[in-house]
């Protein structure tokens, strides 16, 4: 398609517009091979009064005969990394009638279990965090790039008091039928270890993942393109959450007891049409994602995005993402205790959620273009998400899935993210 196109530099401007739509980058950005520097700020809160604060930044340095060598780097300082629940007079849950240790274990807490949850407010509502826990992660990796074909090993490893994650990933793609087709594939090995602290600290274990993606992008018009990916997930090991007990009918707490392994299969699809407004560039990204594991959970999603570049590199993006699920085969929303399997985690649960975004990137002043500790580029975007789960206050089974906020309420969720990028 692309060689039907009349000189070799109206196939290198298509080609560069369709980069940008399926990157959403300024047209031309890409051009040089010069080092670059990304610093995101991201601050999240949601219903629950969790919060967290993750400063990070993305450095890619280009190196001889097509290696680059990248860094991502995150720091996450959260309310309420885990979800702890009434231990050392901690939390808002703390040592207001809750056995933490003996509910834990499967043994009966008091008759009483909860009085007075609103304690130390500072803290997150759902875990009441022991403290505030800084989370970190790294992610080297090092890449080839010549003619079409792409290769990346990588290592990503994460840190925080109670779980460590390692994982190494390899990828490969190549181009073919003068690049407008691309085939690529990426494996991912993830070692992980939960190390509960307190009065959970008999729980947890080791969990192992294994995935596998693969994926093909097809040019169909010089402004549209298409892509499909299927990826294949092995989980095994240690795969609930100790700071999740479950509330039974009876009031008391329980351990949370999930399957050892799970088999996951994720499908996605996704087209993109590009346009031109006089000489400004817009594009609409639709996918479609179908989920199903073998815990019996199966889920779709929807996600549009609205893409407008203006006055040269600047970009205005709007979203919309629709999500529904349905239950694992063992969620209940109430247990007797007698089940082999059992979790108050409403990631298992059925819900819809729908989240909603905006994202302004531009460049910045061209006289800092030249300025190594001046930025060159300035992005924020915020998006804001709700789920049809609604809190446990005023009910008969306060605090039964960590919703602690009036029944009348749905889950609600914000993220504002903001960004400056160097070119070095």
């Amino acid at each position: 398609m692309l060689a039907s196109l009349r000189s070799p530099g109206q196939a290198r401007r298509v080609l560069r517009a369709l980069l940008a739509l399926l990157l959403a980058a300024p047209p031309g950005s890409g051009e040089e091979s010069r080092d670059k520097i990304d610093f995101k700020y991201m601050y999240y809160w949601d219903k629950n009064q969790v919060w967290n604060h993750t400063p990070s930044f993305d450095w890619t340095t280009f190196l001889l005969w097509g290696w680059s060598f990248s860094w991502s780097q995150e720091f996450d300082v959260v309310s309420g990394a885990s979800r702890r629940i009434g231990a050392d007079n901690i939390g808002k849950l703390g040592d207001h009638g809750v056995d933490a240790t003996s509910g834990a274990s499967g043994r009966k807490t008091t008759a009483q279990p909860f009085a007075n949850p609103w304690h130390d407010s500072a803290f997150d509502a759902v875990s009441g965090a022991s403290k505030r826990e800084l989370r970190t992660s790294e992610n080297p990796s090092l890449t080839y790039s010549h003619d079409g074909k792409v290769y990346t090993a990588g290592i990503y490893y994460s840190n925080e008091p109670d779980y460590t994650s390692l994982s190494p990933s390899l990828s490969v793609s190549r181009d073919f039928f003068e690049r407008n087709t691309t085939l690529s594939a990426a494996g991912a090995w993830f070692f992980d270890d939960f190390h509960p602290q307190g009065a959970y600290q008999d729980q947890g274990g080791a969990k192992r993942i294994r995935s596998l993606t693969l994926s093909v992008n097809q040019v169909l018009t010089p402004l549209t393109m298409a892509s499909l990916t299927a990826t294949g997930i092995y989980a095994n090991g240690y795969l609930g959450h100790p700071y999740n007990p479950v509330l039974l009918d009876s009031g008391y707490l329980i351990e949370e007891r999930v399957p050892h392994d799970k088999t996951s299969w994720a499908f996605a699809a996704q087209v993109i049409q590009g346009y031109h407004v006089g000489d400004a560039l817009g594009s609409f990204h639709l996918e479609g994602r179908h989920y199903l594991d073998s815990w019996g959970l199966v889920s779709n999603d929807a996600d549009l995005q609205w893409y407008q570049h203006f006055g040269g590199e600047a970009y205005l993006r709007l979203r919309a993402r629709g999500y529904m699920q349905g239950p694992t085969a063992f969620y209940k929303d109430r247990y007797q205790g007698d089940e082999t399997y059992r979790s108050s985690d409403l990631r298992y649960s059925r819900f819809k959620s729908l989240l909603l975004g905006i994202k302004l990137a531009t460049p910045l002043f061209e006289s800092w273009h030249d300025e190594v500790l001046l930025p060159d580029r300035f992005d924020i975007s915020y998006d804001f998400g709700i789920r049809d789960t609604r809190g446990d206050q005023g009910t008969d089974q306060p605090y039964a899935h960590y919703q602690l906020f009036p029944h009348s309420q749905y889950y609600t969720e914000g993220t504002l993210m903001i960004g400056l990028g160097f070119d070095l």
